[in-house]
């Protein structure tokens, strides 16, 4: 087009004058019509034994993908929530025929990839492959071993997991907005915890497994070297020992959808963030006539980072990293569910809250402006042309029109439905579905400083991680002349008395956690007055090292030394102290009794303690036992500061006459880290060497 606009001015025909007088850079071109989108076929066709195969040829490079979907609606996990997130790992750890050992070193020789969930499956192999690689996987399906060593490996894991959870928000969040949204008598709600993964039997996995895994409602897309009666004849050879059987479609209660708004709270104290989320069922399934409009409107509301949310949220007011909207259909009845999120500073939690609600209501009574809604529905379009250079994509489109009986046209038709939705079109479809006014307004945070904060926004529930209601006890009163110093005394005389800590000259502590299935040992020796070596190790190796002299150390981590700085020498001067509460009552450190709490549901003393340098942390003591039983102290991090929360649990007798917490949990990020004491030793002559 440029070429033949620079000949015409060269030829004369027109003078470059009178094209920019014709030409208003001011108005923006009108869009033109949705183009046709041309799309491949999925060939199709059923086996004998009922698997519903689509096919997509893509011969660019020698490798096939088989993706398997089981169109199934089970029953309930009732009081083994967690078993079916252990049925893929259950199928896959070998065969009646093979050991867990063999099966994986014949899966590597193929060098292939097979995968398993509750309702379905993924295979990859080159093409060269893929026939061993089927029968591989019909070996699985028709033979599994479900070996009860492996359930009790993975119910550990489960709770390890479990136990990390404790202290992240996000998952308390996503606990909470499950369970409010679906309740916990609806597969969508159920919650899994250490009591459920408890009561998981071998036999209930097995029962799953024989009941729901079957080809009469297994969908398979086939993409990529092969043809169709490649495929055809693969599929038909491998699976036809795989039996066929009626399957059960479990019903449930359908969810309530809310009446008014109310705030939930769930706590975790001293957080810095609050997670925030204004969410609800909605009532649509995979190709509603209403679906492609909502997506418009919700791109417009917090698809992204141009989202009215997020340029609100983060751009004009800093308060997040980021705020988004989203929401899921479903083809189970008020299943589908609408979310508006934000990760805010606890001190705007409320604040953020109500700019969201605000967000949503004004999609619902001012109409978008042209530009806002040309620009979201060209990003869509955009996006869904890329998304069609994927062969899977074709044969995903072909299995939903399928399984959700959707229009035969939904997705050849979707640019020009993209193209058609009106400013008005968003405006009804956010009446309709995006709803503040009836929502569960879910946060995640410091209860002491949002609760009150939040009521003006409904009625406020405290919750713990399982969704109970919390009963918002009153805090037992301090008793009279009771004072920091005394409370933090007392810890140290229960542990044995300041007396027996003076005699400590060196103290080496091993403690072991588990982390992603692996064993970590800890060990710390300390020396004093002040000296400090934490070595972490598995298996041999040292992933990270501190040592510290008392005036100056490094670290070594993934074999990279380096130099304390002094920030971290100040940091590490405190951290070797043999005995950190007989530091806290030097008279340079400030002590002040804040009221009492629940930690663990017993009552604790809360002392704050602002240090020489000005660093605060703040330590519980039980008031029954005197015991420390936890600590929090802000730090910062490249992401911002956060909350570093350690727990003190059951203390047990040690040498010295001394007595030692048995278990530590600290959180590391999002994640909560279980460490259990192995070994204590006293006064053994540590050598200063150990130390350089």
């Amino acid at each position: 087009m440029k070429k033949f606009i620079l000949s015409i001015f060269a030829a004369g025909l027109i003078s470059s004058s009178l094209f920019a007088q014709t030409l208003d850079r001011s108005i923006r071109p009108k869009a033109g019509p949705a183009p046709e989108i041309q799309m491949g076929t999925a060939q199709s066709f059923v086996t004998s034994n009922g698997i519903k195969v689509f096919v997509v040829e893509n011969h660019k490079l020698p490798v096939v993908t088989y993706s398997v979907d089981f169109d199934i609606r089970p029953e309930l996990q009732g009081d083994m929530v967690g078993f079916k997130d252990m049925i893929g790992d259950l199928l896959t750890a070998g065969t009646k025929n093979k050991s867990k050992d063999q099966f994986n070193e014949e899966l590597d020789m193929l060098g292939a990839t097979l995968a398993i969930g509750s309702d379905g499956i993924f295979m990859q192999s080159l093409k060269k492959n893929s026939d061993k690689l089927l029968a591989l996987a019909s070996e699985v399906l028709t033979t599994p071993a479900f070996s009860q060593a492996e359930l009790d490996k993975l119910k550990k894991q489960a709770k390890s997991g479990l136990a990390q959870q404790q202290d992240d928000p996000e998952a308390m969040s996503a606990n909470i907005t499950s369970i409010l949204n679906f309740g916990k008598g609806h597969p969508y709600g159920e919650v899994m915890t250490e009591k459920s993964v408890d009561k998981i039997t071998l036999e209930r996995c097995k029962k799953f497994f024989e009941t729901y895994f079957r080809p009469n409602v297994a969908y398979m897309a086939v993409v990529g070297d092969i043809t169709l009666a490649e495929a055809k004849a693969q599929i038909e050879k491998n699976f036809a020992k795989w039996e066929k059987k009626d399957v059960p479609r479990a019903n449930y209660p359908t969810p309530k959808m809310p009446t008014g708004a109310a705030v939930a709270v769930v706590n975790k104290g001293g957080a810095v963030q609050s997670v925030i989320d204004v969410t609800y069922p909605i009532n649509m399934r995979p190709g509603d006539p209403d679906e492609i409009k909502l997506k418009v409107a919700n791109g417009i509301l917090g698809g992204g980072s141009t989202g009215r949310l997020f340029q609100n949220l983060r751009e004009t007011h800093a308060w997040t990293y980021g705020s988004y909207s989203s929401f899921r259909t479903d083809e189970l009845p008020n299943a589908g569910v609408f979310s508006a999120t934000a990760n805010s500073t606890t001190s705007a939690s409320d604040s953020s809250v109500a700019e969201i609600i605000k967000e949503m209501e004004r999609l619902r009574t001012e109409p978008v402006k042209q530009a806002d809604l040309d620009g979201y529905k060209n990003y869509m379009a955009g996006t869904f042309a890329l998304s069609l250079e994927d062969p899977k994509t074709l044969a995903r489109f072909a299995i939903n029109e399928r399984k959700y009986n959707m229009p035969k046209d939904y997705y050849k038709n979707y640019l020009k439905n993209v193209e058609k939705v009106t400013a008005q079109d968003v405006m009804a479809v956010a009446k309709k579905y995006i709803t503040p006014g009836v929502a569960h307004i879910t946060v995640a945070g410091d209860k002491k400083q949002v609760a009150d904060k939040l009521k003006k926004f409904g009625p406020v529930t405290v919750y713990d991680l399982y969704g109970n209601v919390v009963k918002d006890e009153p805090a037992k009163a301090i008793p009279a002349n009771l004072n920091a110093k005394q409370v933090i005394q007392k810890h140290i005389e229960v542990t044995g008395g300041e007396a027996a800590w003076a005699k400590v000259q060196d103290l080496t502590m091993n403690m072991t956690t588990d982390m992603q299935g692996m064993s970590i040992n800890i060990k710390t020796i300390r020396k004093a007055p002040n000296k400090m070596m934490l070595d972490v190790n598995a298996a041999g190796q040292s992933f990270q090292k501190i040592v510290f002299d008392g005036a100056k150390g490094y670290t070594v981590q993934m074999g990279q030394k380096k130099d304390l700085e002094a920030e971290e020498i100040k940091e590490y001067a405190d951290e070797a102290t043999m005995n950190k509460d007989l530091g806290y009552l030097s008279p340079s450190v400030k002590l002040e009794l804040k009221g009492t709490e629940k930690v663990n549901d017993q009552d604790a003393y809360q002392v704050e303690i602002t240090k020489a340098n000005g660093d605060k942390i703040t330590e519980y003591y039980d008031m029954a036992t005197g015991f420390k039983v936890k600590s929090e102290q802000s730090q910062a991090t490249p992401q911002g500061s956060m909350t570093q929360t350690t727990y003190y649990m059951d203390y047990k007798d040690g040498p010295g006459g001394l007595k030692f917490p048995n278990m530590i949990k600290q959180n590391a990020g999002p994640q909560m880290m279980e460490m259990k004491l192995q070994s204590v030793e006293l006064n053994t002559s540590v050598s200063d060497d150990t130390f350089k």
